[in-house]
């Protein structure tokens, strides 16, 4: 009863991250029928002062949609955490990760309603994201706990492979965060070819950057900053990603999980070629968000099995 309540919260975090992925490109104007115009016209929009009736702004069936999703995963969070109270002692697994889950659903529910008020896009959608993955990596690992172990995994590999698989979760994670950056500052059309950028592989880029220039639209050359970041930091993550994958792939308990890393690394980047390319579909930007959330739950249970077993 508790894991697969466990599995259902987990499963429809996922759904709401990508789901708030799709309402945030739409409302940004992805796919709108004057494209590109309406990208640009947003984007200076959404650097104008936030004002106290701002929320109105996000009353379409697609935030509303949202507010309903994050309503069922805070009431399935609310019952996942008391459970975990109720049968600590069957489970034999403190309840501190669940009540955590609901301290931070709780924050993120305080921080939703107070920031669209107040807040500019910049600050709302990182934060946003990085409460979502949050949430998923939480989950997640709530619900790895209560399955059985899967194959053996002999501890001198553990112990070579334990800072790898950490350091490649943190990588993917600053690479979701610099994607919310982009996509919070209308970078993504910054750079329209692959792999240069404006003709060349160092485009004129200035790095500085104020949440306080409200009125004022960014620059191209901090567009082309912040989206050459993100191209870096993706190169950086295929490239460390992929040799992880087949140090994994030769280890025999963790052959499918390599495989999985491999697969969705390679497919990410595909995405995001792809995405600038073709102009940012907007069924390709919110694919490029699916597949980021499962390469971070892959990578969770990478860490899990390699925690799982630790003496």
């Amino acid at each position: 009863m508790y894991l697969k309540l466990v599995l259902a919260t987990c499963l429809l975090a996922f759904v709401a991250v990508v789901f708030s992925a799709y309402a945030r490109l739409s409302d940004a104007g992805l796919g709108c029928a004057n494209w590109p115009a309406c990208y640009e016209e947003n984007a200076l929009k959404e650097r104008q002062p936030p004002q106290a009736d701002a929320a109105r702004d996000h009353a379409s069936w697609r935030w509303k949609l949202q507010n309903m999703v994050g309503l069922l995963l805070g009431i399935l969070g609310i019952a996942v955490c008391g459970l975990s109270w109720q049968k600590r002692r069957e489970l034999r697994q403190s309840p501190l990760l669940p009540t955590l889950l609901v301290g931070l659903m709780a924050f993120m529910a305080a921080f939703g309603i107070w920031a669209f008020s107040h807040l500019p896009r910049s600050v709302i959608v990182p934060v946003h994201l990085a409460g979502g993955s949050a949430t998923l990596i939480l989950l997640t690992w709530i619900a790895l706990r209560q399955m059985a172990p899967v194959g053996e995994v002999g501890a001198d590999v553990m112990q070579s492979l334990r800072r790898f698989s950490l350091l490649g979760l943190v990588l993917v994670l600053v690479q979701i965060m610099l994607g919310g950056w982009v996509s919070s500052n209308f970078a993504a059309l910054a750079c329209t070819e692959f792999p240069l950028c404006k003709g060349v592989l160092l485009p004129a880029m200035d790095f500085s950057y104020s949440l306080d220039r409200y009125g004022l639209p960014l620059s191209v050359e901090k567009l082309t900053a912040i989206h050459w970041m993100h191209r870096a930091g993706a190169l950086l993550t295929l490239l460390y990603l992929s040799w992880l994958s087949f140090r994994i792939i030769a280890v025999g308990g963790l052959h499918a999980i390599g495989n999985a890393i491999l697969g969705l690394v390679v497919l990410q980047f595909v995405l995001g070629i792809s995405n600038v390319l073709l102009g940012l579909p907007l069924t390709g930007a919110v694919l490029h968000n699916a597949v980021a959330m499962l390469l971070l739950v892959t990578l969770v249970l990478l860490n899990f099995r390699l925690q799982k077993q630790k003496k």
